[in-house]
């Protein structure tokens, strides 16, 4: 009889070591997945960003035509409404004026190209981290199962040894 509960308790026990490592395994498989589908989501959003900036910056191209047209035309139509011709120190105003918005242009290219690179990089360290979190998490649930089968065992072999000292 004695027998016969040591084996039924020592199976139990290696039965639940076994189940107990195979659902903390389940546990970080999903953990990982869910991880990794938050990362790809997370990077979808900065890859939104990058393209919300690229049309950003056309419609920034867009007004700066426009403002550099009615600043090319004002200039001209003061030099015309005076009776002046389109020479000398107009021209000049005219070059300064234009010089001086393309530098503002530049600046503004500058800190688009800036602010969508910063998105594109989110993204991409986004979709790093869930694979590392997936990979992590499919690591642990392979050292979780191991962990089951090795608390078995170790259940097993300590039942048997037990059993075995006792018909000494």
């Amino acid at each position: 009889m004695a027998q016969a509960l040591l084996i039924a308790g020592t199976a139990y026990s290696a039965y639940s070591s076994i189940k107990a490592g195979r659902e903390q395994s389940a546990a970080y498989q999903a953990q990982g997945v869910a991880a990794y589908q938050q990362s790809q989501y997370n990077a979808g959003i900065y890859e939104q960003q990058a393209e919300m900036v690229k049309a950003k910056k056309k419609i920034h191209d867009y007004q700066f035509n426009r403002q550099m047209g009615r600043a090319d035309s004002a200039i001209i139509a003061q030099t015309a409404g005076k009776g002046l011709l389109f020479s000398g120190s107009p021209l000049a105003v005219l070059a300064d004026n234009k010089s001086q918005m393309l530098f503002d242009k530049a600046i503004d290219d500058y800190n688009l190209d800036i602010e969508k690179y910063y998105a594109l990089s989110g993204a991409q360290y986004q979709r790093m981290a869930g694979t590392s979190a997936l990979n992590q998490a499919n690591e642990a649930a392979r050292v979780s199962r191991s962990a089951g089968y090795t608390n078995a065992f170790s259940t097993i072999l300590s039942a048997g040894s037990s059993y075995a000292l006792r018909r000494v």
